[in-house]
């Protein structure tokens, strides 16, 4: 079995090539290649010989170039995108600061991609939006542990195709996920950055999810599609009495706007300015962001089938926070189970995991 490094590097080729074979060179007046365009040529020749160390030392106007040569030769790859996020956190957010990347027929393991899209120093912001035919429940346990995540979107298809290899029923979002999700909110700060939760035809998840939701810290929205449970006149009352209310001609705004598959094939990267209004205070507001995709829409969207909750914030003093919530006969499970959750602060997330295996 390979390496959990060697694992990564293959799922970060599956759809793009780490090989210079275009080749972008401006002519001097003898019309010979320079030095400086020969060296440029052998360095970026193949991306997999390189890594963060390489630019340790490496000034930023001549990095600039090198990701200027790449730009020009279309060679851009979310792998150096990464690494130059890592290397100039600060000079080259004001050069590229959205990739878009899409992977409609994934070839690994969830886990794997969610590696890939990792940033625990926070250098760049992930937007994720994953179809569950490609995940186990462990896995969709796991994204909790992603620290850089600003948006979430999980979609479950009406006719899955399942992957080859694939024989377990398909995975889906259920309250025992989002209860646990929330107890890792509390115990290990997991989702502190998370602003909008995007979820489309979940259906296992009932009224009680509002209340898993609302301890999740940054989470400022949630879009439903096709989610019965959660969106009766009963789940709404419970809703609001921990803070969410509907919102009212949203949907045109791009961050409430669920994921539409390109006609782009896989493997061609976007590169296109920042969406407004994905990162949460906690974050920069110039932070790079990375849109990444598993798996592809075949059902349209219809408007009305669309809600989007917003949860209600207070001032106090110079901070912002969470509304006080209205009691309800829910917050006496609650109140039942903080003991628990206290026991569990230290718990790591593969503990919490053995739990669903």
């Amino acid at each position: 079995m390979a390496t959990k490094l060697g694992f990564v590097k293959n799922i970060a080729w599956e759809t793009e090539s780490p090989f210079l074979d275009v080749d972008y060179e401006a002519w001097n007046t003898y019309g010979v290649s320079t030095l400086k365009h020969l060296a440029t040529k052998r360095a970026l020749s193949d991306q997999r010989n390189l890594d963060q160390g390489h630019f340790r030392h490496i000034p930023w106007p001549i990095a600039e170039e090198l990701w200027q040569y790449l730009t020009r030769s279309g060679k851009r790859t979310l792998y150096m995108w990464k690494i130059f996020c890592t290397a100039y956190p600060v000079e080259f957010r004001t050069l590229s600061q959205h990739c878009d990347f899409q992977v409609r027929n994934p070839q690994y393991p969830l886990s794997g991609y969610v590696n890939l899209v990792k940033s625990s120093s926070q250098n760049w912001a992930t937007i994720l939006n994953i179809w569950t035919e490609f995940a186990r429940v462990p896995e969709l346990v796991e994204l909790a542990d992603l620290t850089n995540l600003v948006s979430l979107e999980v979609n479950t298809s009406t006719c899955p195709e399942i992957p080859e290899g694939h024989d377990q029923e398909v995975a889906s979002l259920n309250d025992r996920i989002l209860r646990t999700w929330s107890d890792l909110a509390e115990a290990a700060g997991a989702f502190k950055h998370l602003r909008v939760l995007r979820l489309y035809q979940q259906r296992a998840l009932t009224e009680q999810a509002f209340v898993y939701l609302s301890k999740l810290p940054s989470l400022e929205y949630c879009v439903l599609a096709m989610c019965d449970r959660m969106t009766p006149k009963s789940a709404l009352k419970l809703a609001k009495s921990q803070g969410w209310i509907v919102m009212e001609d949203a949907s045109e705004q791009t961050i409430f706007q669920f994921s539409l598959t390109s006609n782009n094939l896989d493997g061609r990267t976007k590169w296109h300015s920042r969406q407004k209004g994905m990162v949460s205070s906690s974050l920069p507001s110039d932070i790079p962001m990375l849109e990444f995709t598993i798996g592809q829409r075949y059902e349209k969207l219809r408007d009305r089938d669309v809600i989007i909750m917003q949860r209600k914030h207070v001032s106090k003093g110079n901070k912002r926070s969470l509304v006080d919530t209205v009691p309800s006969e829910n917050d006496r499970a609650q109140k039942q189970t903080r003991k628990t959750v206290m026991k569990q602060r230290g718990k790591d997330l593969s503990g919490m995991l053995a739990e669903f295996i």
